[in-house]
């Protein structure tokens, strides 16, 4: 006959080895789980990494475009616009762009923009200038310390005109000058080329995108956000510069690409001549014979660099 007190033992250790047994499937499971749950996870964030630097780079890139298509259009005068690189962060993104101003054969380092983005695409741009105004008609960029051009709507009607050009014999001669010319009315682009002497070209053609009422203004139009047709007259223009619009119908057409309710306001005056202005370059002494020119409004200086 057995031993009752071997049976309550040996039915003891039975119980401490099934319970040490469960506790060793139990951490096993749990680790095991762990281990999975760790991979899943690890899985799910460079799926997400990845899938996000994607779909970042993929929207800054036709964003990018789309900027590229609006400076066709719309941009400082006698400025080129580079973009530089593309951050990629978590569900945003930052194009990064460099402004530089062309005068004649000199380059002139203008400003710098941060064009930020989301999922649903532009958000906001900042600018690493900024503009100060001395007076009613002067007005200096920052860091670069030039003069900005300003521009008068000729249906407007304003407190002051600037004339700069009377400034000119200020200027040596070893200068070339960046000038903003305001018109007294309408022209198209043809009748523009033709009026403005021959020794003059001009680099950028400003394009009437105001209402026809005429109205007063406290303050003439910045360059930043203007409407307009370049064409680099330097070698160094030409060749940093994307390619020009050569006529009002080009002009148009890529402005309906950029933003159609601007095509459609727009387009509406073609018929009575689209530039308002036109902003030249050159030496004082080619300058000068825009003096007393019947069609001049106003006139803004803008930068000044050395020929040499």
């Amino acid at each position: 006959m057995k031993d009752p007190n071997e049976e309550n033992l040996k039915s003891i250790f039975d119980e401490k080895s099934l319970d040490k047994t469960l506790r060793k499937v139990k951490r096993t499971t749990f680790l095991r789980t762990l281990l999975i749950s760790a991979i899943v996870s690890i899985l799910i964030v460079i799926g997400t990494y990845g899938a996000n630097n994607w779909w970042i780079s993929k929207l800054g890139s036709e964003i990018a475009s789309n900027l590229i298509i609006g400076d066709a259009v719309m941009k400082a005068p006698n400025t080129i616009i580079k973009t530089q690189m593309i951050d990629i962060g978590l569900f945003k993104g930052t194009i990064k762009r460099d402004v530089y101003k062309v005068i004649e054969n000199k380059v002139i380092p203008w400003d710098s923009q941060e064009a930020n983005y989301g999922l649903r695409g532009f958000t906001s741009t900042s600018f690493s200038s900024y503009s100060t105004k001395i007076d009613d008609t002067t007005q200096i960029n920052f860091p670069s310390g030039q003069q900005e051009m300003l521009f008068y709507v000729p249906q407007f009607k304003y407190k002051t005109y600037s004339n700069d050009l009377i400034k000119l014999q200020e200027y040596p001669n070893d200068k070339y000058v960046e000038m903003a010319i305001s018109f007294d009315k309408s022209y198209s682009l043809d009748e523009v080329k033709k009026m403005v002497p021959p020794s003059i070209k001009p680099t950028w053609f400003w394009v009437n995108s105001y209402s026809e009422k005429s109205e007063f203004r406290d303050a003439p139009e910045s360059g930043q956000w203007l409407f307009g047709i370049s064409d680099p007259s330097s070698k160094l223009g030409q060749v940093l510069s994307t390619p020009e619009v050569k006529s009002e119908s080009d002009f148009l057409s890529r402005l309906k690409k950029f933003n159609k309710d601007d095509y459609q306001f727009i387009s509406k005056r073609q018929k009575d001549g689209l530039i308002i202005g036109v902003v030249v370059t050159g030496t004082k002494e080619n300058l000068f014979l825009l003096q007393e020119q019947p069609f001049v409004k106003a006139s803004s200086l803008g930068a000044v660099v050395e020929k040499y």
